[in-house]
């Protein structure tokens, strides 16, 4: 057989001489297409003016005015609530967490101590313990003195010990104006300054993780806080300086009020909580500041209301001298 005879017919030359030319067209109209529509999609851009002159509007999704970052001084400054007196209801705190017994109870919209019990020192024999006890005969009011110091504070309604409570979360702290309450029908002497708060035993593994977390979030917001008064004080050298001097009397005054409070060093909670206050101090202090740039009153703590004078307290019965 021949060979030759089964090869395929070769086309010839000038059978569809354009077939090349069609996919180049396609392949440009394809591009031109698409850089097209990219140009007329791109975000924020502005279109061609319209017959009448006007500018067609950007397209919804333009990028927005960026906001500050998280902690950055926006120029006005709002302190944060303080802590609520519902957090100190009807809850049983003792003296750093293991000496005596405080417990607030709510009358109306008034405040009282239904019982308050205090260690302190014999009068006659300073090296004997003894122990007072308040609110036997009845619950002792809690006058409102105003936030002061950015957090609510009261002052116990006794001639012998007008104690100072600030309102802290879950925990008071008191302050004694006149040092060491003098009881004399009692031979005791009692010094109830410090933070009173639940017992260090009380709380859960949990709860303490919870006291890390929060303490290291509030100490980054008294540094951004204490920063921002510094810059308010940048004209006022001496301002400045005492302002410094402040904050690192601190620490110190931290370190001495937490170091006797129950477990602190496994817990710390007594340190979450004065940190809390300063923070809040420092957050009262940039309002007032900006309240008196603005001449006005808002910022300026309210004035507590007028009372009654507060009657004498009834003397404390001396308790029985432990053995």
């Amino acid at each position: 057989m021949d060979t030759a005879r089964l090869r395929w017919p070769r086309p010839a030359e000038d059978d569809h001489p354009m077939r090349p030319i069609f996919p180049i067209i396609a392949f440009f109209l394809i591009v031109a297409t698409t850089q097209s529509r990219a140009q007329m999609q791109l975000p924020g851009a502005v279109g061609a003016p319209t017959p009448a002159g006007q500018s067609i509007a950007p397209p919804a999704s333009a990028p927005r005015a960026t906001t500050p970052p998280q902690g950055a001084y926006s120029g006005h400054f709002a302190a944060a609530k303080p802590p609520s007196v519902d957090s100190i209801i009807d809850k049983p705190f003792s003296l750093s967490g293991a000496r005596g017994a405080l417990q607030i109870e709510r009358s109306g919209a008034d405040l009282r101590i239904s019982r308050l019990t205090a260690v302190g020192d014999k009068i006659s024999r300073p090296n004997q313990s003894c122990e007072v006890s308040m609110g036997a005969e009845g619950p002792i009011g809690l006058k409102p003195l105003g936030s002061p110091d950015g957090v609510q504070r009261y002052e116990l309604e006794s001639t012998a010990c007008p104690l100072q409570l600030d309102v802290l979360s879950g925990a008071v702290r008191a302050r004694s104006p006149n040092g060491a309450c003098s009881f004399p029908q009692a031979d005791c002497r009692i010094d109830a300054t410090g933070l009173w708060g639940p017992a260090g035993n009380s709380f859960s593994e949990t709860q303490i993780k919870s006291i890390e977390k929060d303490r290291g979030a509030l100490e980054r917001a008294m540094r951004t806080h204490f920063r921002t008064l510094l810059d308010k004080y940048k004209k006022d050298k001496s301002a400045a300086q005492a302002a410094i001097k402040e904050q690192a009397g601190f620490s110190s005054e931290r370190a001495q009020v937490c170091r006797d409070y129950d477990r602190e060093e496994a817990v710390g909670f007594c340190s979450l909580r004065l940190t809390e206050a300063r923070d809040f101090r420092l957050q009262a202090r940039l309002a007032g500041e900006e309240g008196a740039a603005r001449g006005d009153k808002s910022e300026k703590p309210a004035r507590p209301a007028r009372r009654p004078a507060p009657k004498p307290a009834p003397q404390a019965a001396p308790a029985p001298a432990a053995n």
